[in-house]
């Protein structure tokens, strides 16, 4: 009888034992991006998220132990915070990745897999992204510090992990594109990379991620690479293929086709630009982007087509964020004057001063025209719309016999050489291009308009075109000596980057 009584009791305690193994081996963390994640992946980059979110939960039912669920649910707050640009939407990012990475840095997580210290990078560089958004600069780049570190750490330990290329490559281009006033956080930092760098990096991981399991991950890269050639690039040959390579993304995927209508525009291609963002895309289970709104009407504005300012109210009344609103009306004002509504302008441009913030250089550039007195020129505003659609000749017309008399103000007198030497180089007028871009470099050195700091940009990159490295980098210098003018963050990065270029080919 105590036999039989000591055989249940060991049976009883063996089963308990077996139950508690099976649970904590369940619950041990572990990374599988297994068939279901990549489809979640998939859906989520492509702003399905509610399909995304279904994906997951099936995962965490199915394998409670799968940490990359993390990883993939940081993506949709991310992305949430991203796209609308509420301070709601990046408070709920912040306190839930920080729970996020509370529960991956545990000590039972995986540290044998390349995926562990790989997720907790990917969730600061998505944080530090929205802080660089919400103008926290200096706790952005302590988390891109972070990041670095990790990711180096990750490549050291797992040299052939595929996924480390895409950080490494996406870090790079960020620390080469930091802002002076902030280069010495990337010294104190130890931090290194250019722009070209990165982009070579990612570029080299697109053409080689085809056919792996991470090949979901080439909307994400194209993404990136869209973003990077608008910004910096000067390869009109680079800009083509990433066209070619993103056309067939953009049928399904907001995110690309944005990015794609991007690099058209920037490239003078406004009428393809056009063809895509007309193009039909399903809505339904789609968060929304309302800068396709935003993109679209500018994109018609460029032709001189005045039914984009539909658009721009769609945008205004769609998006709740807080950049692009004074762009929004001072595209709308800009309308009104073309069509000779003076009233209307005027009212737009008050709308200019009370909505919005005056964060990107598009908004202050708003900000700017509406604090002044003078109406725009309306030759030189057709002019430089036609030019930023890609319709040079049509753009010249408007222009083409005036004289810096025609024009009493001196920002119009800089706006009209600026304009002649841009449309000539379109043009393949090359010298002549040079010729307006020296005047306008002589006359407006001083002032706090862009053209000036933007000749000494482009006389920079034609001198490294023809291989004339010495003159090349004495105008990106110059460039970026110029301060206190429009764009200044975007024209300085790109004045670095050639820098970086020039300094690359010479070693």
């Amino acid at each position: 009888m105590k036999s039989l009584f000591y055989f249940s009791l060991v049976k009883r305690v063996f089963i308990a034992s077996f139950v508690f193994f099976l649970f904590t081996f369940q619950a041990r963390a572990y990374y599988d991006f297994d068939s279901k994640l990549q489809q979640a992946y998939t859906n989520i980059i492509r702003l399905r998220f509610a399909e995304g979110k279904s994906l997951l939960e099936k995962e965490h039912i199915e394998k409670p132990g799968n940490h990359l669920t993390l990883l993939f649910e940081n993506y949709i707050d991310f992305l949430t915070g991203f796209i609308t640009e509420e301070e709601n939407d990046f408070v709920a990012l912040k306190k839930k990745s920080a729970q996020r990475m509370k529960i991956i840095s545990k000590d039972k997580d995986d540290p044998s897999s390349p995926f562990h210290l790989y997720v907790q990078a990917e969730i600061i560089i998505q944080e530090a992204m929205l802080k660089v958004k919400f103008k926290e600069q200096v706790s952005a780049a302590t988390d891109i510090r972070k990041a670095y570190r990790l990711i180096e750490k990750n490549e050291a330990i797992f040299p052939t992990f595929i996924l480390n290329k895409k950080l490494v490559g996406f870090l790079h281009v960020l620390v080469g594109a930091v802002p002076k006033e902030y280069h010495w956080l990337v010294e104190m930092a130890g931090m290194d990379g250019t722009v070209p760098q990165g982009t070579s990096e990612l570029m080299d991981l697109y053409d080689h991620i085809e056919g792996t399991e991470f090949s979901c991950y080439r909307d994400e890269l194209l993404f990136y690479l869209g973003n990077i050639h608008n910004s910096f690039a000067k390869n009109e040959a680079h800009g083509e293929k990433i066209l070619e390579r993103m056309l067939p993304a953009a049928q399904q995927s907001p995110l690309i086709r944005y990015c794609y209508a991007n690099v058209a525009m920037k490239m003078g291609k406004n009428e393809d630009a056009l063809e895509v963002l007309n193009q039909p895309i399903s809505v339904e289970g789609v968060f929304p982007f309302n800068f396709l709104s935003y993109k679209e009407g500018l994109a018609r504005l460029r032709k001189l087509d005045f039914s984009g300012e539909q658009d721009f109210r769609t945008f205004i009344s769609r998006f709740k964020g807080k950049n692009y609103i004074k762009a929004a009306w001072q595209k709308i004002a800009w309308i009104a004057f073309l069509k000779g509504d003076i009233r209307q302008y005027h009212e737009c441009m008050f709308k200019v001063r009370d909505s919005g913030t005056q964060l990107v250089d598009e908004d202050k550039e708003a900000m700017t025209e509406s604090a002044g007195n003078e109406l725009p020129n309306a030759l030189l505003l057709r002019s430089r719309l036609l030019f930023d659609g890609g319709y040079y000749r049509e753009s010249l017309a408007e222009i083409a016999g005036k004289s810096l008399d025609s024009f009493p103000l001196y920002r119009d007198q800089l706006e009209l050489t600026y304009r002649f030497g841009r449309i000539m180089q379109k043009l393949r007028q090359v010298d002549k291009a040079m010729e307006y871009y020296m005047q306008t470099l002589k006359n407006g050195a001083g002032s706090r308009y862009y053209f000036a700091a933007n000749s000494a940009l482009l006389l920079g990159m034609i001198y490294e075109e023809r291989n004339e490295p010495e003159k090349a980098k004495a105008y990106f210098e110059q460039c970026l000596s110029l301060d206190n003018h429009e764009y200044q963050n975007s024209i300085d990065q790109k004045a670095q980057a050639g820098l970086d270029r020039l300094k690359d080919a010479a070693e």
